[in-house]
């Protein structure tokens, strides 16, 4: 989304500057033209828009509108401007490029083809908005098969590998609140650890509205010390993907291994549904439900079923640094499928806040905020209590891309859960330094 959004921006740029030198009616005007060649697009927005009224249908004024408006996210916005635009000179080859990029950020593909179709037969057409144009036309190709891959390697330290209690001793109610002694390996353990990951993802494009998606992810940390704690992560999912205008439906079956010390500890498979709304080229909203098995073989009685359901919002600014920003919000209940033990069952919702900055072209900071609340669904036989758990994690990193297809990403990471039962309450602290190579 970045990468689109930088290049519309410099397709904007490269045409308002190469049209004709002819004097603006006015100095509002001329302060919008100044506003959008400064990327203040927002700004020059909010100076044209209350116009409208006394002056659409003013060549250079809804020129200029229409610019504004498709750079400050609002592209319905844009394609009413510059259509008074064309209506009264439909030769002006800026106006149709401007339009064309209107109709690609709504997802209009067959407009946006033609329009970019028509403005690069031109031959007044300046070479760097001739070859941002073949990108777009290059991406509006309807039959395209895209196939990511890549490899991680990370290197950093782990405050407790087991997410366990640092306590030595609990009290357990059922015992007549008897001290109980925890074994070594139940109790927080620090080490050094090495990761490797890697994988693929592939998109075909099978007509203009639907794409086939499929994914293969592994994921693996190995300790330094406590071993028998190592963990590795396989994660696939394969599904379909439709687009219409600013709406796209997604739909993926998922499946995943997780392994402890090279032995499988659960095992998932279920599948997920999104709806993405784009409320602008800069905001979009998506709502999104889950649902999965989850099988312990050696800890049959944990086996439950999963189901989640989430609203998200992403936002992307103007500005020096490019500012993003998320937030998310979800409720499910996993139940344990034997009744025996619903206690180990519980009713998840949380939270989660986010973004990231571009700091300098090549380095990219981010952050996140997250907070669950679980409510466990019986007694705890041992603790004659009902579970309640407040979960707290915390992210912070950069993102240093140092070579193409090269990036390096420092970060820490930071869990606190307590819990009413103290066997449960722990911290957790992560710092990596990861390399990661894209194919």
């Amino acid at each position: 989304m970045g990468r689109t959004r930088t290049a519309l921006t410099a397709l904007s740029l490269i045409l308002l500057l190469s049209a004709a030198t002819t004097a603006f009616a006015d100095q509002v005007l001329d302060q919008a033209k100044k506003l959008i060649e400064e990327r203040k697009a927002r700004e020059a927005y909010q100076l044209l828009m209350p116009l409208q009224s006394k002056r659409a249908g003013e060549v250079e004024y809804d020129y200029l509108l229409g610019i504004a408006a498709l750079d400050a996210g609002d592209a319905q916005q844009a394609v009413f401007a510059l259509e008074r635009v064309l209506a009264v000179d439909p030769n002006n080859l800026q106006a149709r490029a401007e339009i064309a990029r209107a109709y690609f950020v709504l997802g209009e593909r067959e407009n946006a083809r033609r329009e970019f179709n028509t403005v690069s037969e031109s031959r007044q057409l300046p070479d760097a908005a001739r070859a941002t144009i073949d990108k777009y036309l290059t991406q509006l190709t309807p039959q395209q098969t895209f196939l990511n891959a890549y490899l991680e390697a990370s290197v950093g330290y782990d405050s407790n590998v087991n997410s366990a209690t640092d306590k030595n001793t609990i009290a357990i109610p059922a015992l007549g609140g008897a001290l109980g002694q925890l074994n070594p390996l139940g109790t927080q353990l620090p080490a050094g650890f090495a990761g490797l990951g890697g994988g693929v993802s592939l998109s075909h494009a099978m007509n203009k509205e639907w794409w086939l998606l499929g994914n293969a992810a592994y994921a693996g940390q190995f300790n330094f010390e406590h071993t028998q704690f190592n963990t590795g992560t396989i994660d696939i999912s394969a599904g379909l993907r439709w687009n219409r205008g600013p709406n796209a439906l997604v739909a993926l079956a998922q499946g995943q291994s997780f392994q402890v010390d090279n032995s499988q500890y659960r095992r998932s498979l279920g599948g997920t549904a999104q709806w993405l709304h784009n409320l602008s080229a800069r905001q979009q909203i998506t709502v999104y439900g889950q649902y999965a098995t989850l099988r312990y073989p050696d800890q049959s009685p944990r086996n439950a079923n999963r189901a989640i359901g989430g609203l998200a919002y992403s936002q992307a600014f103007e500005g020096r640094y490019l500012p993003v920003a998320f937030a998310s919000g979800y409720a499910g209940e996993e139940r344990d499928v034997n009744a025996a033990f619903s206690y180990l069952g519980f009713k998840p919702a949380g939270i989660r806040l986010g973004g990231q900055v571009t700091l300098h072209p090549t380095v990219v900071g981010f952050g996140s905020f997250g907070y669950e609340y679980r409510s466990y669904n019986g007694v705890e036989p041992l603790f004659l209590t009902t579970r309640r758990d407040n979960q707290y994690d915390v992210i912070v990193g950069l993102n240093y891309v140092f070579a193409p297809k090269w990036t390096l990403r420092p970060q820490v990471g930071y869990t606190r859960v307590s819990s009413n039962i103290e066997l449960n309450t722990y911290d957790r602290t992560v710092a990596s330094v990861s390399l990661r190579r894209d194919f």
